[in-house]
């Protein structure tokens, strides 16, 4: 690695790793270490799946890319936590001088956006645009100072628009005559259009490209001798926030390999039903599974095998259950399945054999010479015959999960 690319790696908050076709680590960047899921296994020849488990059951689909049947040409993660940091992965492929073909993965440090940024932004508005007793001249002025990025634009009380900034035209790509003296609401959808008495709101657009696009917009009145006689409005783009708001809201409550319902969300949900069953006085089941034998395959093939088994378990389980059902991953091969409103001793048991049965039906097709078995113990645990609350019920569950596993 020569260090002007260094350098800008470490200007631009950029890692990156090079891996060849059949997933062995060629090169990587300095950054890179303080990223990767083990450090210690991090050379060159490595299997990039130990290192990084965003890769982990995405073998098909790196094979597409390297045929150029991703429309893209690129694998895109958002919004990937590393290290109390955000990144944006992506992979891509690129061809050598000798015409060979290989993957590279970059990490892309995302700047610590949040609702203080905007906080920040509405102060910085505030103080470079002074209005109070300013004329046209100095108001134009103002103009220039403000963020290319923000759109501005000026409204009289009725509403309709009686200057703009650049940034406005090239969003909606409209000349400046077809905008002034329309009325905003043409551009912007908000619960309230009623701007005379706010000093803030948020609000919808459509950009050129027909995505919608949400602002945190600052209203700030003009007036002259007192009197207010048009407003101004600052539009700072928040599409991201609310992306970041929702994937945080997501991640929360579920787990990362899996993309199932983590402890936390289960223990919410089971709050729920419980509650919904005391006012009906009916019943419900959980089924706690443990994996049987998951070490071998963390010693025998790698753990990027494991985090594999543990994928196709979760697809596996989910697509067994019944709609209205949960299923959670609450540990390292720990799941726990809820099922709602089934309390019939005869059903669960049948239930529970399906279950059983799961494992020789679906085993994890790891390569075309490889083949990976694996097995369940289960617990059962109904409301409110075993207990009454959540936590308990799950500690009940455990509890014959852990005796069947003994007997085996």
């Amino acid at each position: 690695m020569d260090k002007i690319t260094q350098l800008v790696c470490q200007k631009n908050k950029i890692s990156y790793i090079v891996f060849s076709e059949n997933l062995k680590i060629l090169e990587y960047s300095p950054t890179i270490s303080s990223l990767v899921d083990n450090r210690s296994i991090l050379k060159i020849d490595a299997d990039v799946r130990d290192v990084m488990w965003e890769l982990v059951g995405l073998e098909e689909k790196l094979q597409e890319l390297l045929l150029g049947r991703i429309e893209t040409n690129t694998i895109h993660f958002p919004m990937i936590m590393k290290a109390n940091n955000y990144y944006d992965l992506d992979i891509e492929t690129f061809t050598n001088d000798e015409g060979k073909q290989f993957f590279i993965a970059y990490l892309i440090q995302k700047p610590q956006e949040s609702l203080a940024y905007i906080n920040m932004i509405k102060e910085i508005n505030k103080r470079t645009l002074v209005y109070e007793n300013e004329n046209v001249k100095n108001q134009e002025n103002h103009f220039r100072l403000i963020n290319k990025r923000l759109l501005s634009f000026n409204v009289d009380l009725n509403g309709l628009i009686t200057s703009i900034n650049s940034a406005f035209t090239l969003f909606f790509h409209l000349s400046k005559e077809e905008i002034i003296g329309v009325h905003f609401s043409v551009y912007f959808k908000a619960r309230n259009l009623n701007i005379n008495n706010s000093t803030t709101m948020v609000f919808n657009a459509v950009n050129i490209k027909e995505e919608v696009v949400s602002f945190h917009a600052d209203i700030i009145p003009i007036s002259e001798d007192g009197v207010v006689y048009e407003n101004i409005i600052i539009c700072q783009d928040i599409t991201y926030l609310k992306q970041i708001e929702k994937e945080l809201e997501f991640a929360a409550g579920h787990d990362s390999l899996t993309g199932l319902a983590n402890r936390s969300q289960l223990l919410t949900r089971m709050d729920d039903v419980i509650a919904e069953c005391q006012s009906k006085e009916a019943n419900f089941s959980i089924c706690f599974i443990d994996l049987d034998k998951f070490k071998p395959v963390n010693d025998n093939y790698g753990h990027h095998a494991g985090d594999m088994l543990l994928k196709h378990i979760a697809k596996v389980l989910s697509d067994f259950v019944r709609k209205g059902d949960m299923v959670a991953r609450i540990g390292g091969d720990e799941f726990i399945i809820l099922f709602d409103t089934l309390s019939d001793a005869k059903y669960i048991n049948t239930m529970a054999k399906r279950l059983e049965e799961l494992p020789k039906k679906h085993p994890l097709l790891y390569s075309k010479e490889d083949i990976i078995d694996f097995g369940f113990s289960l617990g059962i645990a109904t409301y409110p015959q075993d207990a009454i609350n959540a936590q308990e019920l799950i500690k009940i569950a455990d509890k014959k999960m852990y005796l069947q596993k003994r007997d085996k």
